[in-house]
Order: structure tokens, then sequence, then C-alpha cells
């Protein structure tokens, strides 16, 4: 910081005015006379605040005497009142200095008790338990400890007749008779009663938020200054005192000549004081405050240096750990901060961060002392992170904020500011990490600070539009159109309330300009992206170049004109948009987080204009910038992730050669939006809520003729989550060798964060820890999780740790026959085949089929299902007759367009039953819905016209989760099977006691263990013991599926103490590590039903199952009828028990001849095909 240098000073008058006080109630206020006749009174100082008119209990009334200039004498003046509360304002003026006489500021009051140790009592005069204080030469009161306030007569006594002569009255005594005179002195300096009448009411405007007491508190003090001379000790603190209110005033209205007369008066007071006052350190701190908020206003850098130098000198002033020490400290920490905001230099920030630390660190003792100070670190962190993205910094904030409100009790002016910031970092949190938890809790926070702001105080609009922001992401997360016009009004609130010259108002233009924005996109309004343009430009009026907020404002403005620009072909604004652009691309230092964003804007700006005027030259600067922006070290994933996406679709739209380079960095970004420092179920959220489509990329591999690197882009894209899953259980056996402690530690880490990702399971590792506490360890540890995988990739020959696998190990997965992956894109659809034996990937595209035929046989199946009445596994359907109509319909499309193709391309022809080869299914999208197993054409019964002739098919989510179970062995263990015939709130299931009793006879029949959980037996805890002690499991119960949370989707059984509503949902089967499971009978609806916004992740039942150890389940596609199931059970397992060698590798083929038998059985009736066509296997 600079030097900071002396101002001049200002002259002031002195007049000398006293007052005597007396106790009334607040009651017998209300009609007093003023003394507002006599020239020299001021008539502000005996307002009485609203607040304290209203309250009950005493308050003071004073006698005012003037003492006339050149006179030796006192005239008495009216009774007046004085609007403060008793006793704090009398024990506040005990407790003051010489030279500053309102101690009560930095919060210091004495207790009555201390005050009688420290003067005599005088038990000479009636009424012995009174104390005689002297205050200085001239002044003394009398105090009384029996209620704590000063006892002077209501007036004063005839006789007075000089300034410091006795005044004698008649002093009540306990029985009622009047006692012997007592003389005391009762002078005080009517300048310091201004001077603690307008602090006071001061007080009571930030407390209370009329502005009328700020208005008086500043006219008080005003005349308090104008009373009191340069050569009074109390000058410098009396100007320091007006200058802080007049810059309060400049905050609320917003007139810039109140802050530069708040820094005139702080530099005279600075000047008038002497270098040893005790309270020197505060009018430096004040004075460094009002330079920093001229500075925040207009942006003059000699403002901030200016500031600095104050709150320096404060600083190298304060030697003693106080409260002036504290305020200073805070001060330069405030002044190094906005440094860094504007300059950007780390050192700055660092600095803040450390002078914010040991001031907190003085612990001068009380709550409110401690809450502040948390507050204010809290923001020292907060603005760290918005410059460097740094999570820690955001976590610390967060923290400091919630320790700062608990020290904070209700009612507390400064619980606004607190909330409001909490808010806004609970919703920072939110954006990074994706945790609803986080965005409810800010907007219960924000809509808590909007209640308790007052009108017009200037934390309003920033608070209304901290709460604006996350109603918007709520109607981003939620889509609720009411949460978009929620945020829109509360904006228009903060902007109609803010003053006209209010310091945030650009800001709020530029808030609402965004939400207009995204309001346009739902409603295609022309009104709002107009209001949107003309806000964005009039946000930044008169800001400067250096301002760190004017980037981000440009890349608004940019996005608004692209906007108009491509929906009403302006040209003007799409130059407008390219210029702003790169304005906005050049204030940006490289190292910024809005590095990123600004170079993707431009992009698509330039990128516009190519498709419109075909300038080669705009196509090569459009995919430089997107390329930039792609590759950017200081964006964050999805930043990145949609910078690539759109370089990729402007190369494919033009068929640009690189094209394929786009679409592979997209793909290496896309599993770090679902950072696995995020909850399972967030990074579900956050891959449903991307637009990049993995199939897409495929489909562009496929067309320059990359069939290999096709299949392993598909692979990388699909089933990320359960990818990360299998990474932290994956055996790091072959790095122990080399590098045991670093294995050790991958190791750790891995187990650590896996229970950690799966806190909802209640695990035992965090047992008395908040959600917030699990979730903070949980992103640590993914941190360096993420860490030590790079550390083992530097290593020479381990690159590949952890990383996609390549087709050298893909092909592996067609070990036991052809595996599939159908492709299902918008403009064209594949398959992918790998076969046994064969090193190639073998493309047939599916010429005849589109995404739109798969979308349409989706919603006809679905619509048939659903006029079926198929929800629940039920006894008794609902038919409806043209149900095979639709199945048969689209079974055939099916078999027309997909299978038959593939078959024939494979050279396959029908088999004998009881030689059937096995095939695997892979399908993307809508395919991922759809029955594909059951393919073909059933108005006929010629032989080799259906997909069962030819072979058993079974499913797999991906390549990897195939690849993993094929490596895996299993010795019988024994089966736990559980039957649930009568589920609270849902229909009854007969069957399943049949159900249990086919297993249980085939098993004895082939001395085969198995354990039976009946009714209540069947509960969650009991089902988890079974399925860690036998290695299969048979669960025949209800089961629903949960859109919104899929890994809520859930087995439903017996109540108990630990899962009272008797859900077993799916999180908890993840949670749980079975090392040696095998195999898993799904008998119960929905168990392998996905999420659609999730097709390329499998988030079911049945993949959850795999996720957990098994390695084959038989599982069902919808609702399946009640009395079908024994019928199945029986058929699967006198196949899986033959010869008493239970052998889950045989479950595929078990399951088609079932399937088929009951096919038989159903015949043609109405709704057969609803029967035997869900049920599946997926796995080995």
């Amino acid at each position: 910081m600079s030097d900071f240098d002396d101002a001049n000073l200002t002259p002031a008058i002195e007049p000398v005015i006293r007052i005597a006080y007396s106790e009334v109630h607040p009651t017998d206020l209300r009609n007093k006379p003023r003394a507002d006749s006599h020239p020299n009174f001021v008539p502000t100082l005996g307002g009485i605040c609203a607040d304290c008119a209203a309250a009950e209990g005493p308050v003071m009334q004073e006698s005012m005497m003037i003492k006339e200039p050149d006179s030796s004498r006192w005239k008495l003046m009216q009774s007046i009142q004085i609007s403060t509360e008793i006793p704090s304002f009398i024990l506040s003026i005990l407790s003051r200095y010489p030279g500053n006489d309102d101690q009560f500021l930095y919060g210091i009051e004495l207790e009555t008790a201390s005050l009688i140790s420290k003067f005599a009592t005088r038990k000479d005069r009636p009424g012995g338990s009174q104390v005689y204080i002297q205050l200085d030469d001239d002044d003394s009161v009398l105090l009384d400890p029996k209620i704590g306030l000063v006892v002077v007569p209501s007036r004063p006594p005839s006789n007075l007749s000089s300034a410091d002569g006795n005044r004698l009255f008649d002093l009540p005594t306990t029985n009622g008779q009047s006692g012997p005179d007592l003389s005391f002195n009762v002078l005080i300096d009517f300048s310091s009663l201004l001077s603690l009448n307008g602090n006071h009411t001061l007080r009571c405007f930030n407390q209370f938020g009329h502005e009328d007491d700020l208005q008086n508190a500043i006219s008080a003090l005003d005349r308090s200054v104008s009373f009191t001379s340069d050569s009074d000790p109390n000058k410098p603190s009396r100007l320091s005192d007006l200058s802080y209110a007049l810059r309060y005033r400049f905050k609320l209205l917003g007139d810039s000549r109140d802050l530069d007369q708040a820094i005139e008066l702080g530099n005279h007071a600075v000047t008038l004081a002497d270098r040893d006052r005790h309270d020197l350190p505060k009018l430096f701190v004040c004075l460094s405050d009002s330079y920093a908020y001229r500075f925040q206003k207009l942006g003059n850098l000699d403002d901030l240096n200016s500031a600095g130098a104050a709150a320096e000198f404060a600083v190298s002033i304060s030697t003693e750990a106080n409260y002036s020490q504290l305020s200073s400290l805070y001060a330069l920490a405030d002044c190094f901060k906005l440094r860094f905001g504007r300059l950007g230099k780390l050192n700055d920030m660092e600095s803040a961060i450390k002078l914010g630390q040991l001031a907190f660190s003085l612990d001068l003792g009380g709550d409110e002392s401690r809450s502040l100070g948390l507050y204010f670190t809290s923001r020292l962190f907060s603005t760290r992170f918005d410059r460097l993205s740094n999570s820690n910094d955001l976590e610390e904030s967060i923290s400091h904020l919630k320790k700062a409100l608990d020290l904070t009790p209700e009612g507390s002016p400064d619980r606004c500011m607190m909330l409001r910031l909490l808010s806004d970092r609970l919703r920072c949190r939110f954006d990074l990490f994706g945790d609803p938890a986080d965005l409810d809790e800010a907007i219960v926070k924000g809509t808590d600070a909007a209640n308790v702001v007052h009108s017009r105080s200037p934390l309003r609009p920033e608070t209304l539009n901290t709460l604006s922001g996350s109603l918007l992401n709520r109607f981003q997360l939620h889509g609720d159109f009411n949460d978009l016009t929620g945020s829109i009004s509360l904006l228009k609130s903060a902007i109609y309330d803010a003053p006209v010259e209010h310091i945030d108002e650009k800001t709020l233009f530029d808030s609402l300009s965004r939400r207009l924005r995204y309001r346009y996109s739902e409603t295609n309004d022309a009104n709002d992206i107009d209001e949107a343009v003309s806000l964005g430009r009039c946000s930044l009026a008169c800001i400067p170049d250096d301002d760190p907020r004017k980037p981000s404002r440009i890349i608004n403005l940019v996005a608004c004109l692209q906007i108009r620009s491509r929906d009403r072909k302006l040209i003007d604004d799409l130059e407008e948009s390219i210029t702003c652009g790169k304005e906005a691309l050049s204030l940006i230092p490289d190292s910024h987080p809005d590095k990123g964003h600004a170079l993707t804007h431009l992009g698509y700006s330039v990128g516009l204009r190519f498709e419109l005027f075909r300038n080669p030259s705009d196509a090569d600067e459009a995919t430089s910038l997107y390329k930039s922006a792609a590759l950017s070290p200081t964006d964050g994933p999805e930043g990145r992730l949609d910078a690539a996406t759109r370089w990729a679709r402007f190369c494919a739209a033009h068929f640009f050669p690189s094209t394929l380079e786009a679409y592979k960095v997209a793909l290496n970004i896309l599993p770090r939006v679902a950072w696995n420092g995020k909850s399972v179920a967030a990074r579900h959220r956050k891959l449903a809520g991307i637009p990049f489509s993995v199939s897409e990329a495929v489909e562009w591999a496929l067309y320059w003729d990359e069939a290999d690197t096709a299949l392993e882009w598909s692979e990388i894209g699909r089933g990320i989550v359960w990818s990360q899953l299998h990474n932290l259980r994956s055996p790091v056996n072959f790095l122990s060798d080399a590098y045991p402690d670093l294995a050790e530690r991958v190791s750790q880490v891995a187990v650590a964060l896996e229970k950690a990702t799966n806190r909802d399971a209640d695990t035992e590792d965090f047992k008395g820890l908040t959600m917030e506490e699990i979730a903070r360890e949980q992103r640590r540890l993914a941190t360096e999780w993420y860490s030590l995988v790079e550390t083992v990739r530097a290593l020479p020959g381990y690159e590949d740790f952890l990383g996609p696998k390549r087709l050298a190990t893909l092909k592996n997965a067609a070990k036991l026959g052809p595996v599939i992956l159908l492709n299902i894109a918008f403009t064209r659809c594949d398959t992918l085949i790998l076969i046994p034996g064969l090193g190639d990937v073998i493309h047939i595209p599916l010429k005849d089929f589109t995404y739109n035929d798969a979308k349409n046989l989706q919603e006809q199946l679905a619509t048939a299902l659903s006029a079926y009445g198929v929800r629940t596994r039920a006894s008794q359907p609902v038919y409806a007759t043209s149900v095979n109509d639709v199945f048969m319909n689209v079974l055939k499309v099916l078999w027309t367009c997909i299978v038959k193709p593939i078959l024939d391309g494979l050279a396959f022809s029908p088999c004998d039953s009881t030689n059937l080869p096995r095939l695997w299914w892979c399908p993307t999208g809508p395919l991922a819905f759809l029955p594909i197993h059951a393919a073909g054409d059933y108005r006929t019964n010629k032989r080799g016209t259906k997909l069962s002739d030819y072979v058993a098919s079974s499913y797999t989510p991906t390549l990897t989760i195939l690849l993993d179970k094929l490596e895996q062995t299993r010795t019988f263990k024994g089966l736990v099977a559980i039957s649930q015939p009568n589920t609270p709130g849902l229909s009854s299931l007969p069957g399943t006691k049949r159900e249990l009793q086919k297993i249980k006879e085939r098993a004895t029949g082939s001395e085969v263990f198995v354990k039976c959980l009946r009714g209540k037996q069947a509960t969650p805890d009991t089902v988890l013991r079974g399925m860690s002690t036998c290695n299969w499991v048979h669960m025949a119960c209800h089961a629903t599926q949960e859109k919104a949370k899929p890994l809520d989707s859930t087995f439903h059984l017996h109540p108990s103490t630990n899962y009272p509503d008797g859900h077993l949902p799916l999180s908890q089967v993840i949670a749980k590590s079975f090392p040696d499971a095998d195999f898993a009978y799904l008998s119960a609806c929905q168990t392998a039903t996905g999420d659609e916004s999730l097709s390329e992740e499998s988030v079911h039942l049945a993949a959850g199952m795999l996720m957990a150890g098994y390695r084959s389940v038989v599982a069902t596609l919808w609702s399946i009828r009640d009395a079908d199931a024994p019928l199945i059970a029986d058929e699967v397992y006198s196949r899986l028990f033959k010869d008493g060698k239970p052998d889950s590798g045989n479950a595929a083929v078990a399951l088609h001849h079932a399937v088929q038998a009951l096919r038989k059985s159903a015949g043609n009736e109405s709704g057969s095909f609803v029967r035997w066509v869900p049920f599946i296997h997926v796995g080995v």
C-alpha cells in the first residue's frame, strides 16, 4: 500500500450547553413541551425514535441550561427528551474515557455492581445506598444501585445561580418524608449529549431500518461536531462518528456527496487527533473504510491506496490485543481483498487471509466479536474461491458462516448479511457438486435473509438478488416455471427498491438481463430478449476495464446478442457480439476461470458469422476458439465439455476433419463432469442434464470409418458411474510389488471414498457425522483419489492405470459368444459386433431404422402397457384387446429392421433348442427400453422368424461389466429365497408362497441348501445378512423403479427397526460388497427398467445387483403376473439345480426355456405377450 498523507483540517464553532437528567416513563414523554423556541435549540435532539418511544421502562428527561457567549451564568430552558434506553445509556456514559465520550460504541458496558465498588457510598446522607460519582473536575451524578439509574430532580432548584454552583433539593426518604438537602453538580456538556444521542439513534436505524432515525442521527452528530471546538479532545471522535453516519447514508441513498464529505471529515479527524490518544486506530480505520467504499463506487485505485495506507497506519499503532487492533487488522485485510479483486495478484489475497486469521486469533471474548470475525474470514475465503475456484475455500467459507450464525442471536442486525452470504455460497456449492440439499438450504437461508432485511437497508437489493439466483437454479433443476417467474420478480423488486445511484444497481441490471434471457429461451417472448440486451448494455455503463466484473457482464451481453441475432438474423447484433466478445477476452487473464467461457461464446459468434457468409477464416477462428476453450486448464469440466461439444458439432456440421479430435476431447472430459466427489445421485442428475450424446460421437466415428474407435468411445461414455465404482473396487496387486506404499494408499483412499460415496446407506464409518460433513470428506477423498491416479499414471508402465479400456482388452468380452452394441443416434443407427476369436470390430449399418423409429416403438409399447394396467406385480391384470397387436407390431419391426440383418450378417441359422448359442445385447438410447430378446414375427409359426429360434439372449450394461464377470469364478454357497406375499399398501402376492415352495422342492430333490425368509422374516436386515452368507438370492416381492432418484429404486420387504418402511433401496445393495456373490433372481416388477434420461447408465435394480458383485441376474422389464412367477421359477431352478450342481452359467439358457414354455402355455390369449416378454437375463 502507498504511504498515507495527512489531510487538511476543517474548523468548527463552539457553544456551551449542559443538561440535567431525571428519570421518567416513556408514556410521560409523549405530551412534554419542547424547547424549540430558543435559537440554540436543536429540534432533532428531542426526537424519540419510533421503537424507543414504544418501549416500556424508564428513559431520560432533561432540563437544558444554556450559557450565552461571554456570560458566566446559566439560563434554564424547558424540559426536553432524549431518545435512549436505560440503564445501558447511563452505564455507557459512566464508562467513558477522557476524549472519548462514546466508549459504548465498542460494546463496553459496566455492570452496576462494578461501579459501586469503585465509588464511595455517602453514608452521611439520607438514602445512603446511593453512590456519589465524580465524573470529572466539575461534573458529577448519583447512581442508585437498586435500579441502576442516575437519579436527579425533574427540574433544577430555584436557586440555581452559576455554572458550577451547588443545587439544593429535597430527596425523598423511604417513609415518604422529605429528607435533608443533598448537593451535587449535574452539568454535562451538551455536545456530548448530542453525540451520544446521534450514535444511539444510528444504532436504532441499523436495527429497525427507519430512515428518519438515520437522518436524525446525522443531524445530531452534525450539531455535536459544530458545537465542539478543534481544541476539544472529543472533536476527532465526533468527526469520525459523523463520517461513519454519512457513509452509511451513502450506502442507503447512493449520494456520492455523502461519501466525499465522510472522507473529508475522516481526514479532519485524524489531523486533529493527538498521536498518543487511545482511539487513534479507530479514527484511521473509519477513514480507511470511507476510502474503500469510494473505491468500490468509482473504481479509482488512488482511493484504494489511501484506504490501505490508513489501515496500515492503524495496524502499526495498535500494539495491544484489543478492539482497536482487531478492527485495524480487518480493515487492512479488506483493502488487500479489494486489491486482489481488482488486480488479481494472489499474494494480496494471501495477505488478506493471514490478516483476517490473525485478527480472529486475538479472541477478545464475546459471541459478537467471534461471530463477526468468522463472518469476515468467510468473506475472504469466498473471494478467493470466486477467483481461483478452489473448493476448499468454498468449504471454509460455508463452515465459518455457519459458526458465525450459531453465535449471532435472533434479531441481531448482523444476521441478514450472514444469511445472505451463506445462501449465496450454498448455491455456489450446488453449482459445483450438484447436491439438491445445498440448493434447498440456500433458498431457506436466502428467504430468511429477505424476511429480516428492512425495506431501506442497503443490503436489501443484494439479498433479493441472491435469493433470485437460487430460484433460477431450482428452475433449471426441476423446470418449475414459477421459480423463474419468482426469480425475475425478486430482481425487479430489488431494482425498484434500490436508490437511483445505488452502488449495486448495475449488478442488478446484469442479473435481471440473465434471467430474462433464460425466460426467452422458454417462451420466445421478443420483449424479454430485447429487455435483456438493454439491461446488459446498462450494466456496462461507466464500468472501468480493470473492474473484475466487467468481463462477465460483457459475456452475458454477448450471449443475449447471439440469441437475438440467431433468431432474427440481425447482422448488427452479431457483429456487436463479436466485438464485445473480443473485448471480454482481452480483459481476462489466462489464469482466470472465465477465460474458457469467453472463448466459447466468441467461438459461437464467429461460427454464426461463418454460417451466414462462409468465410473460411471464420471457420478456422471458430474451431480454434472452441478448441482453446475445451482445453482450457482453468475452466471447470462442464464448461470445457460445452466448448468441446460445440466444437465437435460445428466441425461435424461442415464435415471438417477435426470432428473426431473434438469428440475425443469431449469424451475424455465427460467422466470428470460426473466427478466422484459428488453423490451418486448428483452424478446421475448431472449426466442426465448435459447436452452431449455418446451415441453422437460413435455415429461420427463410424462416418469416418473408425469402427474400432467407435467401440472404444462407446465404452468410455456409457456406464460412467458404474465404471467409477468398479475402479474403486479394482485390486492394485500389480502395483504393490514395485510401489507398496503407493499401492496401500490407493487402496485406503478407494475404500474410504466408496464408503463416503454410499453415505445414504448409513454406513458405520460415518455414524455421528452430519451429511454435510460426510459430503465434505467425500470431496476431499475424491480430490486425493484423482491425484493418486495421476501419480500412478506418471510411472513407467502404468500409463493406462484405471484408464479407458482399449479394443485389445474389450474384445475379450466376446469370450462366450457375440456381443452386439446397438448405437442409436439422431442421424443414423449402427451395430458394432465383437465375435469370439476375431480381433476386428464388425460394423453393420441399420439402414432401415432411425432414432425416431426407436422412439415411436418405445412410446407404442409404453402406451400399450399403461392401457393394460401393467405397473406392479398383480394377480388380476386389466385386459386390453389390442395389446397383442401392439406387441406383434413392435417385435416385428425390431426383427425386420435390427435383429434379422444382424443375424444374416453373422451368418447365423436356426438352432436346435438343446444346443442354443449365447448372444449378448448392449443397446443404447430408446432401444435400452425395448425387448430386443423377443424380436420376431409372431403372426407366423414358421421356423427362423424369431430370435429365440437362433440364440439364448442376455444383456450387459457395458462391455467392462461383462469382462469383469467373465473373469470371476464362483462356487455355490447356498440360496437365500425371499417371499413377501403381503406388503402394506400394495397388492397381495399369494404366488410368492408357491414360488418359494417350488424352489424348495427343486432344492430338496437336488440336495441344494436353500434358506427361506417368508413374510415377517424377510426384513431388509435379514435379507442383507442372508445375501452376505449365501451367494445366490431369489427375491419374490414387489419392487419399484424411482425415475427421479434411480438409486432409491426399492425392493418392498417387511418393516423393521432399522427400516421402518420395509424398503431396501438400490443404494443399500450397491453399498454392500458381496465378494462371493454369484446369482440373483429378481422375481419382481420393474427390476430391469431404467431411467430414460440415463439410458447410457443402466440405472436399475438388475444393474445394481451386478455392481454389488453378482455375475448373473434374472430380472423383468415390467410387472409380471403373480400366477406366472412360480411357473418360470420352477422351470429355471429345475435346470440350475440339475444333478445337484448349481451353475449360474446356465441361467440364460434356463430362462430361455422357461419363457418359451410360458409363451406356449399362454398361447394367443389377449395379453399373452405381456406375460412372457418381460423376463430377461443380465450378465454372464
